[in-house]
């Protein structure tokens, strides 16, 4: 389903697109999605996947965690993948993998074959853009769910609601119950940082995250929890000293938290809620 707008972050019409939960899309959407991400990895310029995945670690290292722009920060990367994937095809957004009420990896992203041939949503190399690489490098991404660093708790295991960080309440509620964006951000990077760390391999390593195509679904996974808090708590976001601060990317254009405040803006927004996609909430 598409709606359209006006988006105002690009001075444009545009459809607004919907982000799916992965594990409710069908075969045929995601073999989509899968060939778009091979594409893009064979592109070697700044159109390309290991260019975009490099933003986060390296080389680029520009990604914000535990400081107040870790949200925005991450929405507008999400944005800048989003739109590379769709200068190859269109009709391709990001999916979302809801650790929330899911147990484990999804299907799409566990299986290391599918008809036989490689699964680039299991794991993909890497290959930072522009640089020579270091002989202590991975060469490719990798996962060991359930996995703990020596002399830390292990990672609780999706479905994360069966966790309950305070008396009385499951996950989901005490993210979207949360009383101020400062509040938010420490309670929704705390899941984040759980659902890292639970994956293991390369996941867990903030240089290399990013380079895991599950690490895209995971933060379209935490930019839906935002937005559905977002909706109970209109216009509430980032301390006013930062909402207009100009954010670090690797390519065009520049963004700041108001100009990401609204996903419609940006022309898209998460299944269960086209029916407000045109609103201001």
């Amino acid at each position: 389903m598409s709606l359209t707008a006006t988006v105002t972050a690009r001075r444009t019409s545009a459809t607004i697109k919907v982000r799916q939960n992965i594990s409710q899309m069908s075969p045929g959407e995601i073999d989509r999605f899968r060939a778009a991400l091979t594409t893009m990895l064979g592109r070697r310029d700044d159109r390309g996947f290991q260019f975009f995945a490099g933003w986060h670690g390296v080389p680029f290292g520009i990604c914000q965690h535990h400081v107040p722009l870790f949200l925005p920060w991450h929405r507008g990367y999400l944005y800048h993948f989003e739109l590379a994937l769709q200068d190859i095809d269109p009709a391709v957004t990001l999916p979302w993998w809801d650790w929330l009420t899911e147990p484990g990896v999804p299907a799409a992203y566990g299986d290391e074959t599918v008809g036989g041939k490689p699964n680039v949503l299991f794991s993909m190399p890497i290959e930072p853009f522009g640089v020579a690489p270091d002989p202590d490098w991975p060469t490719q991404t990798s996962r060991d769910p359930g996995s703990s660093e020596p002399g830390q708790p292990a990672p609780i295991p999706p479905p994360l609601n069966g966790f309950e960080p305070e008396p009385d309440t499951n996950c989901e509620a005490w993210v979207t119950t949360a009383p101020s964006y400062t509040e938010l951000t420490r309670r929704l990077e705390a899941l984040h940082d759980n659902v890292h760390g639970w994956c293991g391999g390369t996941m867990r390593d903030i240089s290399w995250a990013a380079y895991d195509p599950l690490f895209w679904a995971h933060h379209a996974m935490v930019d839906r929890l935002w937005r559905i808090w977002q909706h109970t708590h209109p216009g509430a976001g980032p301390p006013d000293a930062l909402i207009d601060a100009c954010m670090t990317f690797a390519k065009p254009p520049g963004m700041s938290p108001r100009s990401l405040s609204k996903v419609q803006d940006l022309g898209y927004e998460y299944a269960g809620f086209v029916s407000v996609a045109g609103g201001t909430d």
